[in-house]
């Protein structure tokens, strides 16, 4: 393998993501940082509750789905809002 022209190639596809971002428009851009926001607050709440569970402070039953659905739809969230925003900036440069 060839690590310089992967790496290479990756450094490309990196410059060509945040040139894009850059040119995002506003509204694309509150988009993105609301969906980066719930999603890291989401992480934290299932982080907590793991913690909380494995210490034994909080007993639920089912606390593993739980965890889960916080973690899984919270990604959701975030991959619908990741979506509009590209959508919405497709749009609005048209």
């Amino acid at each position: 393998m060839d690590e310089k022209n992967i790496t290479s190639k990756l450094r490309a596809i990196v410059n060509i993501a945040a040139k894009r971002f850059i040119g995002l428009n506003k509204g694309s851009k509150i988009l993105l940082s609301i969906g980066a926001v719930v999603f890291f607050i989401f992480l934290v709440i299932a982080l907590a509750l793991n913690v909380l569970f494995m210490a034994d402070i909080l007993r639920f039953s089912g606390q593993v789905k739980m965890i889960e659905w916080l973690v899984l739809y919270s990604f959701k969230f975030w991959i619908v809002l990741f979506s509009g925003a590209i959508i919405m900036d497709i749009f609005k440069n048209r």
